[in-house]
């Protein structure tokens, strides 16, 4: 059987009431992530997959990133528009628990968060961490998953291929 873990606040097979959503934040303080993870979590499972929520928290140790290795056949990160200054802390934590990861890394849907005006100027403070982060899955999966043309175009403006950054959408469509 394969086991994949994902990045997510609870599986949607999972009841949660609304005092564990509240104070596990089961949503990442937006309940638009709960549809984005649940619909990765739904896609991913099938026959003789056991696809597991490993919550929103990043544990960047050595110690949870060789249990990960040991325990799981691949990493699936779902993270919504985590391209943005508010996100820095938590992507650099991402950033260091997949640099440690020798299974596969899949990231899917992730996305630049701009103004209405598309400018990713506002981004320029985090390019070094997007690097750091996009490097890390890049060396562990062939490509990146992202939200559309205007995260495929930051990608590609920081420096990555563009056969490496693949246009998929949001998961929740």
């Amino acid at each position: 059987m394969k086991r994949i873990l994902i990045r997510s606040g609870k599986s949607p097979l999972r009841v949660a009431t609304p005092t564990e959503f509240i104070h596990q934040d089961l949503i990442g303080t937006n309940t638009g992530n709960l549809l984005f993870s649940d619909s990765a979590h739904k896609m991913l499972s099938a026959p003789d997959t056991d696809v597991v929520s490993n919550g929103i928290r990043t544990d960047p140790s050595a110690r949870r990133a060789a249990e990960i290795d040991e325990q799981y056949d691949a990493f699936v990160v779902p993270p919504a528009n985590a391209f943005r200054p508010a996100f820095q802390a938590s992507l650099d934590r991402l950033s260091a628990l997949v640099e440690q990861l020798t299974i596969p890394v899949v990231v899917f849907g992730v996305g630049a968060q701009t103004g209405a005006d598309y400018d990713t100027g506002r981004l320029r403070p985090i390019e070094a961490l997007v690097k750091r982060f996009v490097s890390a899955v890049l060396e562990r999966s062939a490509s990146i998953g992202v939200r559309g043309e205007l995260t495929a175009r930051y990608l590609t403006d920081l420096g990555f291929p563009t056969d490496r950054v693949d246009i998929i959408g949001c998961p929740s469509m």
